[in-house]
């Protein structure tokens, strides 16, 4: 049962302003009042099935799991993993991709594969016969290509639909515990990359004490891109392993069931009334703009943000990933453009420790701009307020917010303007909890209010 809450009203803000000497300054703004408050002065290998004897060999090299690591590593018995790939016409990628894939250290677990192969475009400049051929090949390989961690099933489509619907159909969860990797054919996986999701997952998913909603997944590439215009560059320091980031990572995307199931809800409805997913101040936007529907992040992008979801990123330095895109031409690519990474291989990262999730709270989140963004920050308390202020401030300058009794899409309307001005010296004052409390989870500061 939650402690019995401290409800503060504008005239006891106001009167502790008064005590820090401040000049308070009042105003009407569409969504209720503000007031500005000007500060002086300070403030962690089982061999089940036949594998090819390569596979045997990288299998055996792994280094077995420590106790510890066993220990914290617990899923529900009703845990699932399916792997989804997406593939079109690139024959030498698919294979490197599987075979990295097939190889990776999957323990005991049974890890079900789907390979959806998009059909090649009726009218491409190359002709019918050398499609057809292509076509066949990459069939006789998927027919060829053996599984021994689970089922194999692929699915050969009888049009072009692009990556946008081979992204969004990929998968439909099958239950709250059915977790999907979502690789392009031009991936390559690390040999340990399921031993660390399964651990990540059982860290920030099965244990109630770091379970937090707002996470819709993991990602295994490198962090490298700041979708915000004039964002900051990704700077973090040597020591962060795992970080939160609202940014979806296409190369190698690990989805949660439950934000998965809610975004192909929300794209049903807002792609059936033609709300565009546009954001402000965002180059993602640039690219719907562009492309339309021949790209579905700008649409992912757009939900995460309007419901507040992050991602899980990693860390390894020395801009090693467990995922590398090869980036060869293809939709995305006109020519071979490289690896974007380093692959950690079986030995891991012999100078950094890999294996150790730290406590979620100890994790610091940032939005599309790469700014930090401090959530729950909801006070019913007096003591924390002054320590708040002073934090929020910009410029000696916070904007106190009111809004009670005022309709929840304009408070978010008011917010995105801020989010677009990149205003953060503000202070909601709310009175109902449930709303008050999904603002602050949303990064938003709120002191609870009985005005």
């Amino acid at each position: 049962m939650r402690g019995r809450r401290k409800h503060w009203s504008l005239q006891q803000v106001l009167q502790l302003c008064q005590r820090k000497t401040c000049i308070l300054l009042l105003g009407l703004i569409s969504i209720g009042t503000f007031a500005s408050l000007t500060f002086h002065g300070a403030g962690r290998p089982v061999l089940r099935r036949s594998l090819p004897v390569t596979a045997v060999l990288d299998w055996l090299s792994f280094a077995p799991p420590s106790q510890e690591e066993e220990d914290r590593n617990v899923v529900s018995k009703k845990f699932e993993f399916v792997i989804q790939v997406l593939a079109y016409d690139r024959y030498d990628s698919l294979r490197r991709c599987l075979r990295s894939l097939a190889i990776a250290d999957y323990g005991s677990d049974t890890v079900n594969l789907v390979v959806h192969l998009d059909h090649f475009k009726p009218l491409s400049s190359d002709p019918v016969e050398r499609n057809l051929q292509q076509a066949r090949q990459l069939l006789n390989f998927l027919d060829r290509f053996k599984w021994p961690h689970g089922s194999k099933q692929v699915h050969y489509r009888t049009q072009n639909v692009g990556l946008q619907v081979q992204w969004l159909e990929a998968w439909w969860p099958s239950s709250d515990h059915q977790f999907a990797l979502v690789v392009e054919d031009d991936m390559q996986l690390s040999p340990l990359y399921y031993r660390y999701v399964r651990s990540v997952i059982a860290k920030y998913y099965y244990d109630p004490a770091n379970f937090d909603p707002s996470i819709f997944g993991i990602t295994l590439q490198r962090p490298r891109f700041v979708p915000g215009k004039g964002g900051n560059r990704i700077a973090l320091d040597n020591s962060t392993r795992l970080f939160l980031y609202q940014l979806v990572g296409t190369w190698g995307q690990i989805l949660f069931p439950k934000p998965w199931r809610e975004f192909r809800q929300w794209f049903d409805e807002h792609k059936t009334k033609e709300i565009e997913p546009i954001i402000d101040g965002m180059v993602t936007t640039d690219w719907y703009k562009k492309l339309g529907n021949n790209i579905w992040t700008p649409w992912f992008l757009k939900f995460v943000h309007s419901h507040g979801y992050f991602n899980v990123y990693t860390n390894f330095l020395r801009g090693r990933a467990l995922s590398v895109s090869h980036r060869t031409r293809g939709v995305n690519y006109h020519k071979d453009a490289g690896p974007d990474s380093k692959l950690i291989k079986r030995h891991g990262t012999p100078d950094i420790d890999m294996w150790e999730i730290p406590a979620l709270s100890t994790l610091k989140w940032y939005d599309y701009c790469f700014h930090q963004v401090f959530r729950n920050r909801l006070l019913n308390g007096f003591k924390h307020l002054e320590a708040l202020l002073s934090d929020i401030h910009s410029e000696n300058e916070v904007i106190l917010v009111n809004s009670v009794g005022v309709d929840d899409e304009l408070v978010r309307n008011w917010l995105c303007q801020m989010a677009v001005l990149r205003t953060k010296n503000y202070l909601l004052l709310g009175r109902d909890y449930n709303t008050s409390s999904e603002l602050a989870r949303r990064g938003h500061p709120v002191l609870l209010t009985d005005e």
